[in-house]
C-alpha cells in the first residue's frame, strides 16, 4: 500500500471524498482506499431477521420503566446495557425448537409479550 503524505493538501484526512475514496488514519499511518458500493440484497432470511428484530424492539418499548431498570441491573458486569441483554435473550430464546420472535411471543419474568 502506498504511504500518503499530506492527503488532500492537509496534515491528515478522514471521511469519504466524492463517494469514491475513503481516507482514514490507522496505526500504520494515513490510508486511502476505494469505497466499494455495497449490494443491498434483501433475502428471505434477512427479511425474517429484520422482522424478528422489530418484534424484539417492540417488546422492549412495551416494558415499563421499572422493568427496564431490572434488565439494566441484570446486565451490570456483562459489558451490556439492559437493552442489549433483553434483545439478545429475546432473539436467541427457543420454545419447542422455534424462535419466540417468529411467533411474537416472549416470556420474561411474570410477563408474556405477544400472542400465543
Amino acid at each position: 500500500m502506498v504511504k500518503i503524505k499530506s492527503p488532500l493538501m492537509s496534515e491528515s484526512a478522514s471521511g469519504t471524498f466524492g463517494k469514491v475514496l475513503t481516507f482514514s488514519k490507522r496505526k500504520s499511518g494515513q490510508q486511502v482506499r476505494f469505497q466499494k458500493k455495497q449490494k443491498d440484497v434483501i433475502s428471505e432470511n434477512r427479511t425474517l431477521q429484520r422482522d424478528k428484530y422489530l418484534l424484539a424492539v417492540g417488546a422492549w418499548n412495551g416494558l415499563t420503566p421499572a422493568e427496564k431498570s431490572q434488565w439494566t441491573k441484570q446486565a451490570k458486569g456483562q459489558a451490556l446495557t439492559g437493552y442489549n441483554l433483553f434483545l439478545s435473550i429475546y432473539l436467541n430464546t427457543q420454545v419447542n425448537d422455534n424462535d419466540l420472535a417468529i411467533y411474537g411471543l416472549a416470556i420474561f419474568g411474570n410477563t408474556i409479550y405477544g400472542d400465543i
